[in-house]
């Protein structure tokens, strides 16, 4: 009896047993599938995440789109700043136009195997000139002062002539006399300055009434170079037809010449103390420009008076100079000499003199500059209208 009992009971505890496995069995199946249920309701969440963000991503492409905006406002600004700049570029042109436009005239001045004279070379013309007494030159040949004198008279003569083409004027001749007054005691070395002190000019313009004389004197005072230069440097008193000039300057010397329109359109003749020479107007209205002109002259004269100072310094100092050349430019706006429209001012506004010598040395050539520059009545003249660059070249 207590046998079957305890068969019985191992069969309960058997099956017992059993169901705990199962159901162990069970639970164990069960999880992996809650996970793969959790996972897929955190990527569903996860969708519905973004897509509860796609509004938040289509609200900031105005942000992506701001760059674009930025971009076409810096354009904008960018074109705003280049305006002026293009305005001011288009002004800076237009200044340019309107500067100078400086031309260069040139000349030269050697000295000879003759004492006291020199061959002046400019454009392809050359001719002498003379040194003058206080340093014992000839005084034979044209002189500086002479070339001085004639480039002011020739000036005004060519600048009535041109006028009368241009307002028809029937102006019949033009005659010009130029007077100037020096201390030649200063060129002689005595310490005076030898500069001009004042140059009188007087024209005869038969056929041309009071206003137009006005109009042609206007003209000259503007237009001519040389006046416009000179007229910075010294007092030019001008004198026209019947009107007595100033008398000469008491205790002064008078350098003196005259000059007059030829028959030839552009062409005069000067006259100073017996010599006669042939003198052209210019391309700026309409010269021939085949002799020398105004500016050869005034240039020439600077040239040879430096070079003769040299001469006399090297022969009061007792240097064996060997030669001298002298390279003289100036730089002036042509435009002023073509019209008075537009107020330019046809003025010399710089010179450079370079003055070549042989045989002597840096100490003597300063000793001959400083006595260049304080004995040239040319030199002593222009320097009050315009800088002079004088340069001294020893060998």
């Amino acid at each position: 009896m207590k046998s079957k009992s305890s068969s019985k009971f191992m069969r309960i505890t058997l099956i017992l047993l059993a169901l705990v496995a199962l159901a162990l069995s069970a639970c164990q199946t069960l999880e992996p599938a809650q996970e793969v249920q959790a996972e897929s309701a955190v990527a569903e969440s996860a969708q519905s995440d973004e897509a509860a963000q796609e509004p938040e991503t289509n609200a900031e492409e105005p942000d992506d789109a701001a760059p674009a905006e930025a971009e076409s406002e810096s354009t904008a600004e960018e074109a705003a700043e280049a305006a002026p700049a293009e305005e001011e570029s288009s002004a800076k042109s237009a200044v340019e136009d309107e500067a100078p436009q400086l031309a260069t005239a040139k000349a030269s001045a050697k000295l000879t195997n003759q004492p006291g004279r020199a061959i002046v070379s400019a454009r392809g013309n050359h001719f002498i000139v003379d040194s003058v007494p206080p340093i014992e030159g000839p005084n034979e040949e044209l002189n500086p002062l002479d070339m001085m004198l004639g480039s002011l008279a020739t000036c005004g003569i060519f600048i009535a002539e041109r006028v009368a083409q241009e307002e028809a004027i029937p102006l019949e001749d033009v005659q010009v006399a130029v007077e100037a007054d020096l201390d030649a005691s200063g060129v002689a070395g005595s310490g005076a300055d030898p500069r001009l002190q004042v140059m009188r000019v007087h024209l005869d313009l038969p056929g041309a009434d009071e206003d137009q004389v006005s109009s042609i004197i206007d003209n000259f005072t503007t237009r001519c170079p040389i006046h416009t230069t000179l007229s910075r440097a010294t007092d030019i008193e001008i004198t026209v037809g019947d009107e007595a000039p100033s008398a000469a300057t008491e205790g002064l010397n008078t350098a003196k010449l005259t000059a007059q329109l030829s028959n030839q359109p552009g062409r005069a003749i000067v006259s100073a103390r017996g010599n006669h020479f042939v003198i052209d107007s210019v391309p700026p209205i309409e010269g021939p420009n085949e002799e020398r002109n105004p500016l050869d002259l005034m240039l020439g004269a600077l040239a040879t008076c430096g070079t003769f100072i040299f001469e006399r310094s090297a022969q009061e100092m007792d240097v064996p100079l060997l030669g001298v050349t002298t390279y003289v430019e100036g730089d002036l706006d042509p435009r002023g000499v073509a019209s008075q429209e537009g107020g330019t001012n046809p003025r010399l506004q710089a010179f450079r003199v370079i003055i070549e010598t042989e045989g002597i040395d840096e100490a003597q050539g300063a000793e001959m500059k400083a006595q260049f520059q304080q004995r040239c009545p040319i030199y002593t003249t222009l320097q009050h209208a315009a800088p002079i660059e004088v340069s001294v070249v020893t060998n």
